[in-house]
């Protein structure tokens, strides 16, 4: 569950050619405060809160651009149209927010995020975007619970909230948007050491081996 940090290092940057790419396919960004949720379109991922604290951080002055990352389920086709409606009843136009659908880069996209969001209702076991996105070096604010929450209360304490509390969010993203928060460099949870403390669990409960000898 942790992350690889040569695949997510610190400070990286899109190459240039991606760059363009982004620039030409949403120049509806450019001087935007980008705020992005990585996520597949499932209620309790917290898309709808998203479109609400999205809506309420541009209600406040700020120009905010919120982006919705992730794929909907066919049997998830109808969530995803009342997404649409929720956006478009909280005022929200092509120039506050995209939906992205499925993508293949969201190295990239965190990358170029001023903050990334988890959103999650339920607590959830790790939470891997979040810790790939501070990994990058990227604010994460997210509801404090499950494992992002321990996440952030060891990497980035500022950015955890009360879970549900939009409001709490709002607030966080304009802050940060005046006094961007300094993400650390080190983490705890990196590919390497998750696979060696959980290899340790097995070594203390694994029996040791016996050799026989036959001759």
């Amino acid at each position: 569950r942790g992350v690889d940090r040569a695949q997510f290092p610190y400070g990286y940057r899109p190459p240039a050619d991606w760059l363009a790419q982004w620039h030409r396919d949403l120049p509806q960004l450019a001087g935007r405060y980008v705020v992005t949720l990585p996520a597949r379109l499932t209620r309790w991922k917290g898309q709808a809160h998203f479109i609400d604290i999205v809506a309420a951080v541009k209600a406040r002055g700020a120009p905010v651009h919120g982006l919705l990352v992730g794929g909907a389920h066919p049997r998830k086709r109808r969530y995803a149209d009342e997404l649409a409606r929720r956006a478009a009843d909280a005022g929200l136009t092509a120039a506050d927010i995209t939906f992205l659908g499925e993508r293949g880069d969201l190295r990239e996209i965190m990358a170029v995020s001023d903050v990334v969001l988890s959103l999650s209702l339920e607590p959830e076991a790790f939470g891997r975007t979040s810790i790939e996105a501070l990994s990058l070096g990227r604010p994460v604010a997210a509801y404090d619970h499950g494992g992002v929450g321990e996440q952030l209360a060891a990497v980035l304490p500022e950015g955890r909230v009360p879970a549900g509390d939009r409001d709490a969010v709002v607030d966080t993203l304009l802050r940060w948007r005046r006094e961007p928060p300094a993400v650390p460099r080190d983490h705890p949870f990196t590919l390497a050491r998750m696979l060696e403390e959980t290899l340790a669990v097995y070594r203390e409960v694994a029996p040791p081996r016996v050799r026989h000898d036959t001759r």
